[in-house]
Parts: C-alpha cells; structure tokens; sequence
C-alpha cells in the first residue's frame, strides 16, 4: 500500500510539472485604450559557436524594452519586460505614445547559458554586449519619438560567438537573406505586416 501510495504521489508530481511546463499564456489582443499604442518588435539571435553549436533562435527570448513619454506634463520612464513569440515577434499593448528603445534581450544559448545582451551609449551609437546577469533600464541617447497608433521597433538581429563577442543590427524585414551563419537563410516579415496579418480583426491593426 505504501508503495502504491508513494507511486501515485510521483505522478501526481509529475503530471504537476508538465502541466506548469506547457501552460503557456496565450497573447490576449487587447482593446485600443484612447490616447495609447502598440508597440510590435523581433528578435532574431544566431550562435555562432558557443557550445560548438551554431544555430538560430527566435523563441523565448525574453526583450527589455524601456520608453519615455509624457503624462500630465511630466515626462517618465518605464520599462517593460516580454517575450517573443515561436517566430520572434513580440507586442506590448496599450503603451503611451513616446520614443522607445530595445535595452536588451535574455536568450538561452549553447546548452546551459543563459546570456543578459544589454546595452551602453559611445556617443549617439548604441552598443550591445554581454553584460552578466543584469539588465538596467537606463538610456543615454532617446531616439525621436513615435506618436501614431503603432510604434515599430523593427526586427533586431544578434550574433554571439564564443568569445563573449556580440553583433547587432536592425532589419525592416528579412527576405531570403543571409547572416553570420551561411548556411542559413531568414524571411521575417516586417512586425507591422506581421501582426496585421496574425490578428486581421484587431482594431491596432485596420
């Protein structure tokens, strides 16, 4: 009797973590609130040797996006933590219009590092680099703000090799092109065409 007893608690426990495991949050669309945006990205990351391994990823990656904006006369600053979708994209609803910057992004590579790409000013130019196991929310240099309804942070490309090295850019869209790893090729939509046509009915997007 114990032993069925401690058997039926092993699976109980079992059955507990995979259920934790798969129960996903499924991105709810959200109404429009006056006066506010949304605001669409991607995040596509090539490792490019570390582990020997040289892979793409787009999924579960988590994004640090931090925004200044103005309420009540009153400029503030806040940051906001997501994570893209099987394909890359990512949403935040809902937000105030403003200038918004992709801070950094935390993305699990080779096979047990977890990288914290975050990022410094060299004048106006924003630098990506491996930054430990901590992302901050401060900016130097805002871009110009993005007052419409949609603010499009485009698609953000990384490359993370083994010697802690990281190279970023930025796309509208990707077509059939080729990166660091040549024997891959990319089509990304650009976020904007993205989710207008994953959620046709959404009011952010007609």
């Amino acid at each position: 009797m114990k032993k069925v007893k401690i058997y039926i608690l092993a699976l109980t426990v079992v059955a507990f973590f995979l259920r934790c495991a798969s129960s996903e949050k499924a991105l709810v669309v959200q109404n429009p609130e006056p006066g506010r945006s949304v605001l669409v990205g991607a995040v596509l990351v090539e490792n490019n040797g570390i582990d020997e391994l040289y892979r793409a990823k787009t999924s579960k990656i988590t994004v640090v996006v931090v925004g200044k904006f103005v309420v009540n006369g009153k400029e503030l600053t806040k940051g906001y933590r997501v994570k893209t979708d099987e394909n890359g994209y990512f949403m935040i609803q809902n937000v105030m219009p403003g200038a918004y910057v992709l801070k950094g992004i935390e993305v699990d590579v080779g096979y047990t590092n977890r990288d914290f790409i975050t990022s410094r000013w060299e004048g106006d130019r924003q630098h990506y680099y491996n930054g430990g196991e901590m992302i901050n929310y401060i900016v130097r240099v805002w871009p110009h703000e993005q007052k419409g309804r949609i603010i499009n942070l485009n698609i953000n490309y990384f490359a993370l090799d083994n010697a802690g090295r990281v190279y970023s850019n930025k796309f509208k869209a990707l077509r059939n092109t080729t990166l660091s790893l040549k024997e891959y090729k990319y089509t990304m939509a650009n976020p904007v065409r993205y989710f207008k046509n994953k959620y046709s009915d959404s009011e952010w997007f007609k």
